[in-house]
């Protein structure tokens, strides 16, 4: 089954998109921090199909853990959607090969976006 990896400081908004995804049939493994989620994602113990990444956050900015992902070589081709209601995110990550997502999301937007890069294989 397909894995996503979420990162989104907001609790609430981090159960809407992991139980609606989950709904839709993913995986998923949830962080609450840039700082958890690089420590997660450099263990190597799990190793996402997509990402869906939080771009402001207390700490450490989503971008960082951008930034991670593609200096890792088992990371570094990753599909990420980057959520921000902050537009100068999107600018900074011009040359990072990202989707951006302007919040407030809609949950469709959001599957239909996961789905076009990691597709699940549907019993007919």
């Amino acid at each position: 089954m397909a894995l996503v990896f979420i990162l989104e400081d907001d609790r609430d908004l981090l159960n809407l998109y992991s139980r609606a995804l989950r709904f839709r049939g993913y995986d998923v493994i949830c962080a609450e921090s840039a700082e958890s989620a690089i420590t997660l994602l450099d263990e190597e113990q799990y190793v996402p199909d997509i990402a869906v990444l939080d771009m402001s956050m207390p700490g450490l900015p989503g971008s960082a853990v951008v930034e991670f992902i593609r200096s890792q070589r088992h990371l570094s081709e990753l599909p990420i959607i980057a959520i921000s209601c902050n537009e100068d995110f999107r600018q900074m990550l011009l040359s990072s090969d990202v989707t951006f997502m302007t919040k407030p999301i809609n949950l469709v937007d959001l599957y239909r976006i996961v789905s076009l890069f990691v597709p699940l294989d549907l019993p007919t």
